[in-house]
């Protein structure tokens, strides 16, 4: 009896293979037969195409698309394919994938805010952002002396292109003789300022207003601005803190730890305040590094945090 049950148990792992076996070839032929009823195409030129031009261009050959990554590229327009594979030219299968590189075009970077600072070390803050120094165009001034960047184009916190040029406006000095610039009057005392407007002829408005920017009896604003040219005509406002104003400034220490990964990154901190916005920190620093920086700031107020020149986030400091 085990003996008939044992023979039964071979013959029937023997007719199991055998059928196994035959299923595997089985499958194999029809699936070869599938692959090569299969065309061959030849794989189209996508470089310099958009998305949609790439799509209609595989689709007409029976080819599949992956967008297989994107990358800067100063030389290739935003949304423009960089690379393919396999590439152009190729005979491949009917189905095949083709996997594109499309460029981010240039690489996009924060200008920086360059007013107060010598030509110098205006110039090393832009080569540290991969920006140029542009044209330098010199004006007379009273409030900063020669050497010193009073404006710049593009403005301040604007988006640029990575290696573009910043053009400046770069202090020449006092003025030459018949040449009359508005002083700096704002935080001077109205008394004061509207004394001197009226020893020189000039006719003058004060204007009271509650504010947050200067103490009462102070000037929080004034036109003609500093060092704009001033003719014995010309009519100056001053902004006047009134008696329910405050200066309101707080003083606070910021930290913030650089994200994890493997590589530094440059760390762009902005505060943001109701005197506008300034720089207050702006360095390559290793990831996790702890940065502190006690801050100055009037009424409400916040962090903008920029890590490798992209906005990340904004933390309120009130």
């Amino acid at each position: 009896m085990i003996k008939k049950l044992f023979l039964f148990c071979i013959k029937t792992f023997v007719i199991v293979a055998i059928l196994a076996v035959a299923g595997y070839y089985a499958f194999n032929m029809v699936m070869s037969a599938f692959v090569h009823e299969k065309a061959e195409v030849l794989v189209p030129d996508l470089q310099g195409k958009s998305l949609t031009e790439c799509l209609e261009m595989l689709s007409q050959a029976k080819l599949a698309l992956i967008k297989e990554g994107a990358e800067f590229n100063q030389d290739v327009p935003e949304g423009i394919v960089i690379r393919q594979a396999p590439p152009a030219g190729m005979n491949v299968k009917e189905g095949k994938v083709i996997r594109i590189t499309i460029s981010q075009g240039g690489e996009i970077v924060y200008v920086p805010d360059l007013k107060g600072q010598t030509v110098r070390a205006a110039t090393i803050s832009l080569r540290s952002l991969g920006l140029v120094l542009g044209e330098l165009t010199k004006k007379a001034s009273l409030k900063y002396e020669e050497g010193i960047v009073l404006g710049q184009d593009p403005a301040p916190n604007s988006t640029i292109e990575k290696d573009s040029s910043v053009n400046l406006l770069v202090s020449n000095g006092v003025p030459a003789d018949g040449l009359l610039l508005m002083p700096e009057w704002v935080g001077s005392l109205a008394e004061e300022a509207k004394k001197w407007a009226v020893d020189e002829n000039y006719g003058v408005e004060v204007i009271a207003d509650k504010t947050a920017l200067a103490n009462p009896g102070y000037i929080f604003k004034q036109k003609p601005e500093a060092d704009e040219i001033i003719k014995p005509d010309t009519k100056i406002i001053f902004y006047v803190a009134n008696e329910e104003s405050a200066l309101a400034v707080e003083e606070k220490t910021f930290e913030y730890i650089v994200p994890d990964g493997k590589e530094s990154k440059r760390v762009r901190l902005v505060l943001s305040d109701e005197n506008g916005e300034k720089d207050i920190f702006n360095g390559v620093r290793e990831s996790k590094t702890k940065i502190s920086i006690p801050v100055k700031f009037n009424g409400k107020a916040k962090i903008k945090i920029f890590i490798n020149n992209i906005s990340i986030e904004e933390k309120d400091l009130n």
